[in-house]
């Protein structure tokens, strides 16, 4: 009897181990609660700063150039001296004028009680030969000017059409504008500078032919010396303005972006000297995915972050995405079709450099009260969102509808209420009704 008694308590036990190790334990899950609040939806990307102005510097006359103490990379405020042209020659010549002035004035003073002599004929023949030969070389000065002004004209009306098809850069673009303009501006001066020979031209002759027909008219003989000092005070005009330009300040406050002389030369005007950039003028550019930038819109709020802007974001706002996508290779090696998009922001307190690397994000939308699960919550099943509610402390399969979603949060705009909760992280093998034990509550 005892011996049965021995197998049938053997008999309990084994079916108690056995309903034990099959009995269905309890899972440890993570778990947060659904709850109401803000959230913004954004496109995340690196970026990198550059500028939309840049400005070069060029020689404003032609003459020594002293050498230029300035490195890429330096700092430089508006209407700083960046450059100087070597000035001795042109003040030698500024006093060698004004000694003719005073000279002729002294000699009006005498002109009634002396007649011309050969000397005034002789120096009035050279100075229409003179006239004449700064005539000429203004002549043939401007024939240069005009045909290059001519020939870069038609390049950069053909860049502008190419540029307006989307055919271009920006920048090559900016490049051809800037050197088109700088050829106007030399153009413009060349034929100033004729006319103002032509006229000297006209004035030295008319004052040779009085001379000589009036050699005894002592009132004649006081025009042409007023005459004289006129023709004279106009090369001191225009020699004290050479003397002013030879002082070269920046045009802009801003980082010099590349040197293009460093030893002290002979160079003639026009000649470029630095490129300067404005950092007023500073941009972010962002090359976004394709598929992403659909959400994106001009005025969007953007905030500015990384390294090198410091603790706290900056905000801007998008100011132009470009017509037509590229192809970029990713870090991974994967081709991509992204668009560029251009950010603007107030540069005045950052001071952010160009070619600086910074992180984007661009607010697409934005709600203040929103219901918001944890973003890790949600899975997707038969080509549906679900989330795993914990009911009665069992993991409840539950398909929703989302709304605004970023890397942290989503908005579910149907299928649960403020309070339930949700599994943050479900295992990939929680099957639904499986009983579960919460091992972190969250907020959400």
């Amino acid at each position: 009897m005892w011996r049965i008694l021995v197998w049938v308590g053997i008999a309990v036990a084994v079916a108690l181990v056995v309903v034990y190790v099959a009995w269905p334990r309890p899972r440890e899950v993570e778990t947060a609660l659904c709850s109401r609040g803000a959230i913004e939806a954004f496109v995340s990307e690196e970026a990198e700063t550059r500028l939309d102005d840049e400005y070069v510097v060029t020689m404003p006359v032609a003459g020594r150039l002293l050498r230029i103490g300035l490195m890429a990379g330096d700092q430089v405020d508006s209407g700083n001296l960046i450059a100087q042209v070597d000035t001795f020659e042109r003040r030698e010549r500024l006093k060698t004028l004004q000694s003719r002035v005073r000279e002729i004035e002294a000699r009006i003073v005498g002109v009634d009680e002396a007649k011309p002599k050969p000397d005034d004929i002789r120096a009035a023949d050279l100075a229409v030969q003179e006239a004449r030969i700064r005539l000429d070389a203004a002549g043939k000065a401007l024939e240069v000017t005009r045909i290059n002004y001519e020939q870069e004209k038609k390049q950069y009306e053909r860049l502008a059409r190419l540029h307006a098809a989307g055919t271009i850069s920006d920048s090559e673009f900016d490049e051809a504008q800037r050197k088109f303009l700088t050829l106007k501006t030399q153009h413009d001066e060349a034929d100033l500078q004729a006319g103002v020979a032509a006229k000297v031209l006209e004035q030295a002759e008319v004052k040779l032919k009085r001379l000589r027909e009036s050699a005894d008219d002592n009132e004649y003989l006081r025009s042409v010396l007023k005459a004289q000092i006129q023709q004279i005070e106009a090369d001191v005009a225009i020699v004290q303005d050479e003397l002013a330009k030879s002082e070269i300040r920046a045009p802009v406050s801003g980082p010099v972006l590349e040197t293009y002389q460093d030893d002290e030369q002979v160079l003639l005007a026009g000649a470029r000297l630095l490129k300067i950039g404005d950092l007023r003028s500073i941009r972010v550019e962002a090359d976004v995915l394709s598929e992403e930038v659909g959400r994106v819109k001009v005025g969007q709020e953007v905030e500015i972050a990384g390294a090198a802007v410091g603790q706290s974001a900056i905000l801007g706002k998008v100011e132009r995405i470009y017509p037509a996508g590229f192809k970029k290779i990713s870090s991974l090696g994967i081709e991509q079709q992204r668009v560029k998009v251009i950010v603007a922001f107030d540069n005045t307190l950052a001071r952010l450099r160009p070619g600086v690397r910074v992180d984007l994000r661009i607010i697409t939308d934005r709600k203040q009260d929103a219901l918001l699960i944890s973003e890790r919550a949600l899975f997707k099943a038969d080509d549906r969102w679900h989330v795993f509610v914990v009911r009665d402390r069992r993991a409840r399969l539950t398909p929703v509808k989302i709304g605004l979603r970023n890397d942290e949060f989503a908005e579910i705009t149907e299928g649960l209420e403020p309070g339930e909760t949700v599994i943050s992280s479900p295992p990939a093998d929680l099957s639904d009704g499986d009983i579960v034990t919460p091992q972190r509550n969250e907020g959400r």
